[in-house]
Parts: structure tokens; sequence; C-alpha cells
């Protein structure tokens, strides 16, 4: 199904727009619209066939030889379109009627066409081609959406589960997020154990079995803005695993038994687009302490269903994977922390990350049109900026450069010519600059690192 829907989409020059389906009936999807107009409209439509300039059509040559052994096969079908009230008709070629057999052998061996079935092809896309084909070059190159199973497939797929499977499928991460693990800064530690549990195993799957089965579950948890959404979104580039981006929104519903069904269903495409992979953002805010005051009967059952769920995961040779991350680790279920294999720590940055962050945001040159410098001690602002996380340290860099533009603003407003904007030459940015936004800038969550730390020496698994 993948080479075929890859050679259609590559062949025809689909974008993104169009989904490529299977075992679709195309009379049954005509009487479905003729019965839809007609109880909108109070009649049926009028199905005719598009007249085009003469110089847009493709003549398909055919193949005498090809064609006496088709001609059995297709005749059925073509007298079931002619009588069918005349709806839609298909016309045919002219121009393979005027042209010699011998012609026709070597334009089918020339074009390696197929033979002809009384039909007219249509450009797909009007214009020129080379427009389509630079198009759908490009859709390529952008790493356009990923081939995805059909859900007929699926054996939840019927009509008690067939909305929660959509639902969930909408989920699914088919663009590239192009986030490396060279883009993350630190979290060594971090980065190894996501690579032992999703990228690893796909690539050498030979090496783990048994003992050597990989993790079914990690939670990264740690302080606001340390990179943990950032790590997940590397899992989703790097790893050649179907990527679900679960929000709890996604499974949670107003309707009662809805939210545990959609669980279940979750985990269920898992195991069919298998090697998967689940990222819960904020595992928190669904599975909580149970014995809190006020908690409602639907947020038990679904905190119990997913409890279920993530033990039969650790207990089976399922190639899913469970990527969680929390802000508020000891506001989770002791239960739930059973089954997350890995607790991880992602601490705030150290020495050498903050210093590669301003770097990254900072550098000798940061634009070039127009012309904005910096020079700055790195060491320095490195060791001045302890306990920043990565965005923070984010804003403070933004906060400096604005400073720079701000200072320029007069001349940009009484500016009239707009091409030699590009030539406005800014402040130079200097070490005080950043100090400045440093100290104006104050860092978010250095007051809560040490409950982190002692959270971690409690139950921590790295």
């Amino acid at each position: 199904f993948y080479e075929t829907a890859q050679s259609f989409s590559n062949e025809a020059h689909l974008s993104n727009q169009y989904e490529v389906c299977d075992n679709i009936d195309l009379s049954t999807i005509v009487q479905d619209f003729e019965t839809y107009y007609y109880v909108r409209f109070q009649k049926y439509p009028k199905i005719c066939k598009k007249v085009v300039s003469e110089e847009n059509k493709k003549t398909i040559w055919k193949k005498p030889v090809l064609a006496e052994k088709i001609h059995h096969t297709t005749k059925v079908r073509r007298n079931s379109i002619q009588n069918g009230e005349n709806k839609l008709q298909v016309p045919a070629s002219k121009s393979s009627q005027k042209t010699s057999s011998n012609n026709s052998q070597k334009s089918f061996k020339s074009n390696n066409s197929l033979p002809e079935l009384d039909l007219i092809v249509l450009p797909l896309t009007s214009g020129d081609s080379s427009k389509g084909n630079n198009a759908q070059n490009d859709t390529q190159e952008n790493g356009s959406e990923k081939f995805l199973k059909p859900l007929s497939g699926c054996h939840i797929y019927n009509a008690e589960w067939k909305e929660f499977a959509e639902i969930i499928s909408k989920e699914i991460c088919v663009n590239d997020l192009n986030v490396h693990w060279n883009d993350i800064m630190g979290l060594d530690e971090a980065k190894r154990l996501l690579k032992e549990a999703v990228v690893y195993p796909t690539k050498y799957p030979e090496l783990f079995s048994g003992v050597l089965a990989p993790w079914k579950s990690l939670l990264l948890y740690g302080p606001p803005g340390t990179g943990k959404t950032l790590l997940a979104k590397a899992v989703a580039t790097e790893s050649r695993t179907t990527f679900f981006n679960i929000a709890v929104s996604s499974i949670i519903s107003k309707w009662r038994g809805d939210s545990e069904k959609l669980v279940r269903v979750m985990f269920e495409l898992a195991r069919y687009h298998a090697p998967s992979t689940i990222f819960l953002d904020e595992l928190d805010a669904l599975a909580s302490h149970r014995d809190t005051c006020g908690t409602h009967e639907g947020s038990r059952r679904l905190k119990a269903e997913l409890f279920i769920q993530l033990d039969g995961l650790t207990h089976s040779e399922d190639r899913v994977f469970l990527l969680a991350t929390s802000n508020l680790p000891w506001e989770l279920d002791t239960a739930i922390l059973r089954r997350l294999e890995k607790r991880i720590l992602v601490d705030l940055p150290n020495t050498e990350a903050r210093r590669s962050m301003i770097e990254h945001y900072l550098p000798p040159v940061v634009t070039k049109g127009p012309s904005l410098l910096s020079k700055l001690d790195y060491e320095l602002l490195a060791h001045e900026s302890a306990g920043y996380s990565g965005s923070d340290i984010k804003l403070v860099c933004k906060e400096t450069a604005m400073n720079a533009v701000r200072e320029a603003f007069s001349v940009l407003e009484t500016h009239k010519d707009d091409e030699n904007l590009t030539n406005l030459k800014l402040k130079v940015i200097n070490t005080e600059d950043l100090q400045n936004a440093l100290r104006s800038t104050k860092p978010s969550a250095a007051h809560l690192a040490p409950r982190y730390h002692k959270w971690h020496q409690e139950f921590g698994s790295t």
C-alpha cells in the first residue's frame, strides 16, 4: 500500500490537500451524491463531462494485441455505464481511429503507456505541466506528509469505534517537525535514553530481545522551559515510528464512557501503526492523585483505563513507546510511577549549555540586512545567567536585540526610501547590553529547582 500510494502521488502530482484512499467504489459515491442532492434540492443532479480544449487532451494509444485480450473484460463494464441513464458519458478517442497499427505499436512502446479503454485522459493540473512537476518536487523536498495504513484494516474500525478512531487518527503527526538531536543543547542523559527506547530498536531490532527489550515508557519532568517538548519533537523527527501527539482535549469527552473508549482506541491504533510513539504532554492533568478530595467518578474511570493500558503495554511485546512530560511530578499518582520505567529530570541548563544557547541566539553576526553585530563575552554571560531556563535565555537574547533596534526606530519612522533600509547599521550589541537584559528579565523557574531535585532523589530512575 505504501509503494502504490507513493507511486500514485508522484505520477498524479498530488499536493498535501489530497489523501490517497483504497477500496473506493465510484458508483457508490455517485449514488450517495445523488441521494444527498435530492434530499436537499428535491431534484436529481445532472452529471455531465466538462468540455475542454483539444490541446489539453492527451490520447492514450492502444496496442491491438492487448486490446483484444481486455475486450471481453471491459465489455460488461462499458455496457453498464452506457445503459445507466447516460449520466456518465466517456467519448471515444478519434485520433486512435486514424492511426495505423504500426504507429500505435511504436507509440505504445516508446511512451510505455496503458492500452486504450475508450478514455480521454485530461491533465490533473491546469496550466503548464512543468509547474506541476515543480510543485511536486517542492512538496517532496519539504518533507511532505507520511503515508499511513488505512483505518479500515484495524480490527476496532467498526460502527461502534469508528468515530473514536477517526478522532485519535487526527492527532498523528504526519509532517516533519525538523528538530534534530543536534538542535538540542545539553540534556545528554535524556537524549541517550530516548535513543535507546525509540531510535535504536528500530534500526537494530536484532539487539533488543528478551531481557534487552526496549523501554516501554519514559517520563520527562522538570522546570518549565527546559526542553521537554523539544525532545519530543526530536523523537518525532529522528525516529521512524508513527508519532501520536496526544493533547488532553483529544481524550477527554463530556459524554459518559467516551473518555475511556478514547484511551483504549489510542493504544489499539498505536499497536496497529506499530512501531509507534505516544506523546502525552502534561501528564499530571490526566494522572493526578486519585485520593484527592472532590475527584469525579469519570476522572477515576479514565485513570483506571489509562493504568490498565499502560500495564498491558509494559508486559507485552508490542512496539509501542509512551513518552510523557510533566511540570508537577509530585502530583502524579503512585500507580502510574510504577508503570513509567524511566523517570528523567530535565534540569536547568548547565554553564556549557547556556553558553551555547547565547552564542546560538546572538552570534557575532546576528542579522545581515539591516546589519546587527554583537561582541559578547560568552563565558562571563554563561556564568551570570545561572538559574535561567532555555526559554528564559531566549527571551533575554531577544530583549537584548530589541533594545538595539529600539534606538533606530526614530530613523526608521522618518526614512522614506525603503530600499535602503538594508544598509542601515544598528548598534553593536555588547556584554553590558545583555547584562542589563538579565537584570530586567528574571528567571521563571529557579525557585522550583530544589523541589525537583528532592523529588528526583526519591522517585527518579535514570
